[in-house]
């Protein structure tokens, strides 16, 4: 049985070796900017978790002698303290054990605070995790999502109409959750769909390591959201763009996406560009074809699972004697 306990700064050090020995080179390159969080997620736990208790927390598995098996990290979707995301899981060779003892401590502890839904996501040809959650764990899959490098800029329309346009206030809230949960393919609203809250801009937003910029796009005539942009870096190098686009007016995408570049360009001009496209919203294979057009680069497939917490499945796990690595997607 292995021992359980939060993150100290002394474990960091060990934790870096184990994540550069589970890791390969050419994964490690495009994960980089997720371990810099590692530090900066014992200090938010140990500065400001004890009042906010919305911020990652981070635990480590050990055994006997006191080598470190595994390491998770979860954390509350923001907007909604029911919703946990397991955010990193890093195992050591022959210890998926102690990664399924990780994952049911998380979901004994945070589920016993009210947590009703815990959701991963992680690349989906990684089928010893899919086993180690679905059979081991109780979890679910649920749907996909997948992340685009933007190799060329093929796409951009200089003549963009900007009026339309306008930074995200939480008056938006409202709105921006009604587009994203109308244009959820309907057998996931009930696991996927988001609460106004969630779509709100942070509190204290200087303690994150990341930096979001937020914008709509409203119809002139009747000031309804069409579009719902979401851009972040934690860098100023790397830069993520998510948004919300119906089907109905994904002919205004080109627009929207050249849109988003710009605001960029403005911070930073010798930039990397990622997209997310999440597969259960209903312009999810628009998106798919557009990208493949434009000749984007395809990095990673994720698998999202869902646990709700009255669900109760329980298999046999077979042994695994490879080491494991999770780093997930915002869903």
């Amino acid at each position: 049985m292995a021992k359980i306990k939060k993150i100290s700064y002394s474990d960091i050090l060990h934790i870096k070796k184990l994540i550069s020995v589970v890791c390969s080179d050419s994964v490690m390159s495009y994960r980089r900017l997720f371990f810099l969080s590692v530090p900066i997620t014992y200090l938010q736990n140990l500065f400001y978790n004890v009042h906010l208790r919305k911020l990652p927390e981070t635990y480590v598995s050990y055994d006997n002698n006191n080598n470190i098996k595994g390491v998770i990290t979860v954390k509350a979707q923001y907007g909604n303290p029911f919703k946990w995301q397991i955010k990193r899981l890093f195992l050591d060779k022959n210890s998926h054990e102690a990664g399924k003892q990780l994952v049911d401590y998380i979901i004994a502890k945070f589920g016993a605070r009210g947590v009703d839904t815990f959701y991963i996501g992680f690349d989906d040809n990684q089928s010893e995790l899919i086993d180690l959650f679905i059979k081991g764990c109780g979890f679910r899959f649920c749907s996909t999502e997948a992340l685009w490098y933007v190799s060329n800029m093929n796409f951009f329309v200089n003549n963009i109409n900007e009026a339309n346009f306008k930074s995200f206030k939480n008056s938006d809230s409202a709105k921006s959750a009604e587009l994203f949960n109308d244009n959820l393919i309907t057998h996931y609203k009930y696991s996927l769909s988001k609460e106004k809250e969630e779509f709100n801009d942070r509190i204290f937003q200087g303690i994150y390591s990341d930096i979001f910029f937020k914008y709509v796009l409203e119809d002139e005539n009747t000031g309804r959201i069409k579009s719902f942009i979401e851009i972040r870096t934690m860098d100023n190098k790397n830069y993520f763009i998510d948004t919300i686009v119906p089907p109905q007016y994904f002919d205004l995408y080109p627009e929207i996406l050249s849109f988003a570049v710009k605001k960029i360009i403005k911070r930073n001009k010798n930039f990397k560009l990622y997209i997310k496209n999440r597969k259960y919203l209903q312009a999810g294979e628009m998106l798919d074809n557009f990208f493949k057009e434009n000749r984007f680069e395809l990095l990673q497939n994720n698998a999202i699972l869902v646990r709700d917490f009255f669900k109760t499945v329980r298999e046999e796990e077979t042994n695994h004697s490879t080491a494991a690595v999770l780093s997930g997607l915002e869903v």
